[in-house]
This record gives structure tokens, sequence and C-alpha cells, in this order.
């Protein structure tokens, strides 16, 4: 039996443990969120205005605020390695499809993954750049910069995964399940888009989820030796 994705698999798994310390190190709470929202990175991600940022971090100068400064900007930069892993782990997903199947189209899902990559980097660099002119105001053309990138970043995730569409619709039954899975991030980035509310914490949990089910693909899919899918005989869909 070819474990084709095993090795991608390990590259899931640093994003899993990276994700999981960036949930430890960044707010859990905030003295205010958007309607909707109820995690404050995400909320910080989709802010609008500078109203909005004043309220999320809380009184200036107070001491909640300045902990909720210091935590997101761990967190923010502690995501520039989470950005590199989650970016290769759908770089080399999307190249081993392409390879596996001999379909170049999914090569596609290399361009986006640097793409997602690239978005996210500015992104960051906006957020940073609102944190460090909390005190002194200033920071409108951080938040014009920031709804660009931050779309840019989860619009592009979801386009990657709806790439994969066509190759899991032609396998298995957990297969399938993943192919159905990758088409919710997109649908609901589009609601999102057009109507910020707590569809943007749906979808960024759908977006997490997928990434889960990708991962749990990489360790379960299993190819004979002898199938016309194996690395010995590869065949173009």
């Amino acid at each position: 039996m070819d474990r084709p994705f095993l090795k991608i698999g390990f590259i899931g798994v640093a994003v899993v443990v990276t994700s999981i310390v960036l949930m430890i190190v960044t707010p859990s709470k905030a003295p205010w969120m958007m309607d909707g929202f109820f995690t404050p990175i995400i909320a910080f991600e989709f802010i609008e205005t500078p109203k909005e940022v004043l309220q999320l971090f809380g009184p200036m100068n107070s001491p909640e605020q300045q902990e909720m400064v210091r935590a997101m900007n761990l967190g923010n930069r502690l995501d520039f390695v989470y950005m590199l892993l989650y970016s290769t782990f759908l770089l080399a997903f999307s190249v081993k499809c392409a390879r596996e199947t001999g379909v170049k189209r999914y090569y596609v899902g290399t361009f986006t993954s640097i793409f997602v990559l690239a978005s996210d980097f500015l992104e960051n660099l906006q957020l940073l750049g609102i944190t460090s002119k909390l005190q002194t105001g200033g920071f409108e053309q951080h938040l014009a910069y920031l709804r660009v990138f931050t779309w840019l970043k989860w619009g592009g995730i979801a386009v990657t995964f709806l790439l994969l569409l066509p190759y899991f619709v032609r396998g298995n039954l957990y297969s399938k399940i993943v192919g159905g899975f990758v088409t919710v991030p997109f649908i609901l980035g589009l609601l999102a888009y057009f109507h910020r509310s707590v569809l943007n914490e749906l979808f960024a949990l759908s977006v997490a989820a997928t990434f889960v089910l990708l991962i749990a693909y990489c360790f379960s899919h299993k190819i004979p030796a002898n199938s016309p899918a194996s690395p010995q005989m590869r065949r173009a869909w």
C-alpha cells in the first residue's frame, strides 16, 4: 500500500500544533466585538473603522488595552510561522494531486497558495501597524489595506480548497465527504463578504475544519501498489 500524502500530513500536524499555540497566546475575549463575532483575532482581521478598533481594544492606556495589544502582537508575530506552514501544506497538497493524477490544473493551487502567503504577510503588517499607532491614531490607511489583504487571504484559501474538488469527488466515500466540505468555505466566504456578521466566524471555522479534513486525508488515503492511481501506474483523469 502506498500513502502518497503521508509526508504532507506531517506538515499538516505542524499546522495544527501551531494553530493551537496561536489559540493559547491570542486573546480569548475582548472588551467589545462587532455583532456576530466571538473570536477577538477574527474580529480584528475583519474590523473596518477606527471607532471599532478603539472599542475592540478597550479604554486608552488601560491595563486591559495593554494586555490586548501585547497578546495580539505576539499572536500576529507567531502567525508569520503559521502562514508559512499552512501555505506550504496547501502548495504541497496541490502538487501531489497534480502528480498523482497527471492533471495539470491542480498546479494552479501552487500559485494560489503563494498568493495566500503574500496576502497573509501583508495583512499581518497592517494589523501590527494598527496596534503600533493605537495611542497616536492615524491608522486609517492600515485599515483600508487590511480589508483588501484580509479578503485576499481568506478568499485565496477558499479558492484553493475549491480547486481540489474534482480530485476528491472521484474517490471513496470519505474523499467525497471532503469534496463536499471544500465547497463550504467558498460559499460562506461569499456570504460573509456581502454581510459582515456571524457568517465571518462561520467562514473561519469552516476553513479550519477543511484543513483538519485534508490533514486526516493525508494519513488515511492509501493506494494499492498495483492500482492505476499508484505512483507506478498514474493515469490522467
